[in-house]
């Protein structure tokens, strides 16, 4: 029996678009209604088989998307099994002969809403930014008020018989969404190549005294490995301290790879290789 596979839903939203791409149209796609549906999913002890799920992680334009990140932190049995990137064009659209002059609200994913910023201040000033849990939900909100507009993709347009009003209104030409492919079952195996080619997605906790950062990623410098993304989380229940994620890219079966990771571990209060993956 196939996995099935868990999205950020309804059908329409760009993780949607992104789980189709990955893995067909033939697979068992399941939408879920927040992050931590996602991973609440993902985690059940009775779920059988094993369900995968497609995340966002990161985009080129408005960086981490911290739901992901914070769930991450939250499930240390989820690990990372790929990383793939797909170009986010976002639209404008509104029912059926609604004009931009007609518009007082514009609705969409935060995250989205901050990829178009630019080009809502251009469009429409005066209307009010409302955050929805999904571009998909912002387009079913549209799809019963003519006031309301929102931003999303051009499948949601479809699905909500929804009219484009501009095209590609995201503010950088350039703007990419990287997705994780996660799983809570067992990880197969790395496939064989190029172990230079591949990152690690690293968790860190470190102790709140001054240089603490700089004094633990020291050993990782002294080796040479290249650290490509860092971005701290706050730690719940622990004000003003935080967790570190940390993109590693590394040969990590050579040995000074592996003795920096060993003396980064017996540095910090706690870390975790949440998952090695191919570069793309």
């Amino acid at each position: 029996m196939a996995a099935p596979i868990l999205y950020l839903g309804p059908e329409g939203t760009h993780s949607h678009e992104a789980a189709l791409r990955h893995f067909g149209p033939k697979a068992k796609l399941v939408p879920c209604g927040s992050h931590y549906e996602i991973f609440a999913r993902l985690c059940a002890p009775r779920a059988k088989p094993r369900p995968l799920a497609i995340v966002p992680v990161e985009n080129s334009s408005e960086g981490p998307v911290t739901q992901t990140l914070d769930q991450l932190a939250g499930h240390p049995g989820v690990g990372i099994l790929d990383s793939f990137s797909l170009p986010v064009p976002q639209h404008l659209m509104a029912l059926k002969g609604t004009k931009l002059s007609g518009i007082r609200r514009v609705c969409s994913h935060p995250q989205v809403l901050g990829q178009c910023r630019g080009t809502l201040a251009r469009l429409l000033p005066r209307a009010e930014l409302i955050a929805e849990s999904s571009t998909a939900a912002a387009a079913g909100r549209a799809a019963q008020d003519p006031a309301t507009a929102a931003i999303a993709s051009d499948a949601a347009a479809k699905i909500h018989r929804l009219a484009i009003l501009r095209q590609n209104i995201q503010d950088s030409e350039e703007n990419v969404t990287r997705f994780f492919t996660v799983t809570a079952g067992k990880t197969p195996p790395r496939p064989a190549g190029k172990t230079q080619d591949r990152r690690s997605l690293i968790y860190l906790v470190i102790g709140n005294r001054p240089g603490a950062l700089l004094h633990v990623l020291a050993p990782f410098d002294a080796s040479e490995v290249n650290l490509t993304f860092i971005q701290s989380r706050p730690l719940p229940g622990r004000p003003w301290e935080y967790g570190f994620f940390i993109e590693a890219a590394t040969d990590w079966k050579s040995a000074p790879a592996q003795a920096a990771w060993k003396m980064v571990l017996s540095l910090a209060e706690s870390g975790r290789n949440i998952g090695t993956y191919p570069v793309a």
